[in-house]
């Protein structure tokens, strides 16, 4: 399990290359499935949706690509980020709190070119699709 929509792919992909290899024991082939919808809620008969932050993180030595991502507290994620940079260049570009996180994130990866979750657009073009996606 993992949050990302490009995780599926990658795991997929590995899967797919470990099945084609040879090995002494047969590995029984079972499908890989990417559900972008969160489970609902039960607690409280499923009428409620969590929210999350969809934000666009930006790095100078990335020209014209955008880290587009998931999370619950954006100034957190960006600091993670920043602990690995000594130039702390890191900035969050745009944040926006929705309850269709995943499927806002999954829209802005499929939607423009990307490595990974590096997206490459311009940024307004990325914040507007962002924010047609996130309150549709």
């Amino acid at each position: 399990m993992d949050v990302s929509p490009k995780a599926y792919d990658l795991v997929k992909e590995r899967l797919d290359r470990e099945v084609a290899r040879p090995h002494e024991l047969p590995m029984e082939r079972q499908e890989v499935h990417l559900e972008v919808s969160p489970p609902k809620r039960t607690d409280n008969g499923g009428e409620d949706r969590e929210t999350s932050h969809v934000y666009i993180i930006s790095h100078p030595m990335f020209d014209d690509y955008y880290k587009v991502g998931v999370a619950k507290n954006v100034k957190a994620r960006l600091n993670s980020y920043q602990t690995s940079d000594p130039e702390r260049s890191y900035r969050l570009e745009f944040s926006v709190e929705t309850p269709l996180f995943y499927e806002t994130e999954a829209h802005i990866h499929k939607h423009f070119d990307n490595k990974y979750e590096w997206v490459k657009a311009d940024l307004d073009e990325i914040k507007q699709e962002i924010l047609n996606y996130a309150r549709a």
